[in-house]
C-alpha cells in the first residue's frame, strides 16, 4: 500500500493510493511518479508504504564490507567522555501468590533496610524514617530517604512490589542482591524483574 501525494497549485492537491503485490514495488513506483510528473505537470511525494517484505537477493556480496573502523566515531567519543555518573539506581520488581498485607511489607522493608550496607549510612548518624502512604488504592507506597539515596516500595495489595532504590555512592549489584534477599526472606516473593540504571548528567547511558 502506497500514499503519494501530487501537488502543484493549492487548487491541486490531491492524494494517489496504489496497491501492489509487484515484488519491485519501489523501482515501478519511482517510473509511475515520473510518468505522472511528466504528463500532468505535477510534483510527487511519496509520503507512506506499508507492508511488502524485503527482496531476498540470492548468494549475495556485498561490493565493500564495512568494519566499524570505517565509520567516524567523534560523536560517539564525545558523547561518552561528556557522561558524568553520580549514583545508581536499580529497580526490582517481585510477585508472589501468596496474601501480603501492608505491615508485612513495611517488615519486609524494615528488615532490608537494617541490614543494607550503603556507605552513606555507615559513615554518618542520620536516621532514617520510613514513610507510608495507603490513602489511594488497594496497595500502600513506602518511601525511606537519607542525604546520599532513597528507596521506594510500591505494593499494589495484591501479589506485586516494586523497589526503587537509589544511592550516590556505595551501592553495587551484590549489595543490591543482599537487600533483594532480605526483603524475600521467609516469604514466596521471586524476582520477576532486575534492572540497573546509571544517573548523573552528560547524557548518561542507562542499560
Amino acid at each position: 500500500y502506497v500514499e503519494v501525494a501530487l501537488y502543484g497549485t493549492a487548487d491541486d492537491d490531491f492524494k494517489l493510493l496504489l496497491v501492489s503485490e509487484h515484488d519491485d514495488i519501489v523501482n515501478e513506483l519511482k517510473v509511475v511518479t515520473k510518468f505522472v510528473e511528466r504528463t500532468t505537470g505535477l510534483e510527487s511525494e511519496v509520503r507512506l508504504i506499508n507492508g511488502g517484505l524485503w527482496k531476498k537477493q540470492e548468494n549475495f556480496r556485498a561490493s565493500h564490507p564495512y568494519s566499524p573502523d570505517d565509520y567516524d566515531k567523534t560523536s560517539p567519543l564525545e558523547q561518552w567522555k561528556s557522561q558524568h555518573p553520580l549514583g545508581l539506581q536499580i529497580i526490582t520488581q517481585m510477585e508472589t501468590e501468596d496474601p501480603l498485607s501492608k505491615e508485612l511489607v513495611r517488615r519486609l522493608l524494615d528488615n532490608a533496610m537494617t541490614s543494607l550496607s550503603v556507605s552513606s549510612l555507615d559513615s554518618s548518624d542520620e536516621e532514617i524514617q520510613i514513610q507510608e502512604y495507603d490513602d489511594l488504592g488497594d496497595g500502600c507506597v513506602l518511601m525511606a530517604t537519607w542525604t546520599e539515596g532513597s528507596v521506594f516500595v510500591l505494593w499494589d495489595g495484591r501479589g506485586h512490589v516494586d523497589i526503587n532504590l537509589f544511592a550516590y555512592e556505595g551501592l553495587d549489584s551484590l549489595k543490591v542482591k543482599h537487600f533483594n534477599n532480605l526483603f524475600q526472606r521467609r516469604t514466596a516473593l521471586s524476582t520477576v524483574l532486575y534492572d540497573e540504571h546509571p544517573r548523573g548528567f552528560g547524557r548518561v547511558v542507562s542499560y
